[in-house]
């Protein structure tokens, strides 16, 4: 037990060291062009009012909460992001690069998301993007963890979200 207290000491004190160590600013930048690319998503995505006619399965969430929860997500995962971006590590740089890419090619998935869903009605090509998403949100995390374990656990978070929109986009198909 005294073991397991002594890992958690550890890792809360890594955790602080590293806050300390992240270049807020970078953070915020990254919050900002994250939560910029969700809207324009959004904007490319249309009207979400064919979602309302859809039969949903169970524990789907009204409406009104996927802009709230998408707002939190991008402004964690773009924070996660930047502070990566501007570690400055020249030991991590490739893992740096790597997580970078993954993050990149996962921001483009999730922003075709809502245009295949909500636009095109593609709701098979939506969950395609979805699972992309998945594959990639968890490299990502890989290589951010390698840097900043903060950064890692905001996209755990975000990973979580989308096991769940999978489950719901997945639902819809057979459901509709």
């Amino acid at each position: 037990m005294s073991q397991i207290k002594t890992q958690k000491n550890r890792l809360v004190g890594k955790i602080r060291a590293e806050l300390c160590r992240i270049n807020l600013k970078c953070v915020i930048v990254g919050a900002i062009i994250v939560l910029l690319c969700g809207f324009l998503s959004s904007l490319a995505g249309g009207s979400t009012e064919a979602y309302r006619e859809l039969e949903r399965p169970a524990g789907a969430p009204p409406s009104y909460v996927f802009p709230i929860v998408w707002t939190i997500l991008y402004i964690l995962i773009g924070g996660a992001a930047g502070a990566v971006a501007c570690n400055q590590d020249r030991a991590l740089e490739s893992e740096k690069y790597k997580g970078l890419l993954f993050f990149i090619l996962m921001m483009i998935f999730n922003f075709v998301w809502s245009p295949l869903f909500f636009a095109a009605e593609a709701y098979f090509a939506a969950f395609c993007a979805i699972i992309m998403m998945i594959i990639l949100s968890f490299f990502a995390t890989l290589c951010f963890f390698r840097i900043y374990i903060v950064s890692a656990l905001a996209m755990a978070v975000y990973m979580l979200w989308l096991f769940y929109a999978a489950y719901l986009n997945l639902a819809i198909i057979i459901l509709n």
